[in-house]
């Protein structure tokens, strides 16, 4: 198992979570993979939180963020996030409030019509336009997935889950941060997050 810094595509932003790709998970075990990215991540916060590996605990309930016990007890912060794609594990953690990551592999097999009605179900209207405007598959492809990410992100950092896109969902998704990672060869990523602390918790 690796662990390995992650950035922001463009330029680095000073508020931004830490991020990190953990390569090398069971690809056979999903628990155990699972089990895997959280020992990564106490790894990581250990140091941060001048404790042992040990003495950190992180929650693993599914589609719940991830929660911090230091010695049995919860912690406030940081906010945690995990995604996972086959044997890949992405990171975040923040200590100002809610984070959401999320990593994909970019699928070029599958039907472009289902991924375009996706998009108009699900994507904000003018984000799923500028798919339906993309002329070469292997863009658009590209493009789908990073554009994806980034909504699960947002989805996570909200604390919301997969819904039909609205003027509600619209509201709800407003006043956070977010931005598109190169993860690895083949994937696309996105992190979200809220500059202030109180925002919802990620899943």
């Amino acid at each position: 198992m690796q662990i390995r810094h992650c950035f922001l595509v463009g330029e680095p932003r000073a508020c931004a979570p830490q991020l990190r790709l953990v390569q090398g998970l069971d690809v056979a075990d999903r628990d155990r993979a699972r089990a895997q990215a959280r020992a990564a991540l106490r790894a990581c916060l250990a140091p941060e939180l001048g404790c042992a590996e040990a003495e950190l605990e992180v929650s693993n309930l599914r589609n719940q963020a991830p929660r911090l016990l230091l010695r049995g007890k919860p912690l406030v912060a940081p906010h945690c996030s995990i995604s996972h794609a086959p044997g890949l594990a992405l990171l975040a953690w923040h200590g100002r409030g809610a984070v959401g990551v999320d990593i994909q592999a970019v699928d070029a097999g599958a039907p472009r019509r289902e991924l375009e009605d996706v998009a108009r179900l699900f994507l904000a209207p003018q984000t799923a336009q500028a798919l339906m405007d993309i002329a070469p598959d292997t863009l658009f492809f590209e493009a789908f997935t990073s554009a994806w990410t980034l909504h699960e992100a947002r989805l996570k950092c909200a604390g919301l889950g997969l819904v039909e896109w609205s003027g509600a969902l619209q509201l709800r998704l407003a006043g956070m941060d977010s931005a598109a990672l190169a993860p690895a060869a083949g994937y696309a990523g996105a992190v979200a997050w809220y500059g202030a602390a109180g925002g919802a918790q990620a899943r």
